[in-house]
């Protein structure tokens, strides 16, 4: 069972990354609105157990627009999604 389990959803959007809903230890989940012009949203997690005293990392794509064509302009412009919570 994960001692600490914590993520955070990041949204690409025309303007940049933005942070979007997210859980903190301790403090549980705070859920926020996904922006209308988003293309793209990962969500970034760590995740520790008792077994190792390092945090598991991950991000991973959770949604894309169907109908965008800027995805890849604003990849290149903005980068990949923030590794961070």
């Amino acid at each position: 069972m994960a001692t600490r389990n914590e993520w955070t959803e990041w949204h690409l959007t025309p303007g940049g990354w933005q942070r979007g809903s997210t859980r903190v230890q301790g403090k549980g989940n705070t859920w926020a609105d996904e922006p209308e012009d988003r293309v793209l949203s990962f969500v970034y997690k760590e995740v520790e157990t008792g077994a190792s005293p390092k945090a598991s990392v991950s991000s991973e794509e959770s949604w894309r627009s169907k109908t965008a064509s800027t995805i890849d302009q604003l990849l290149q412009q903005y980068g990949s999604s923030p590794r961070h919570l």
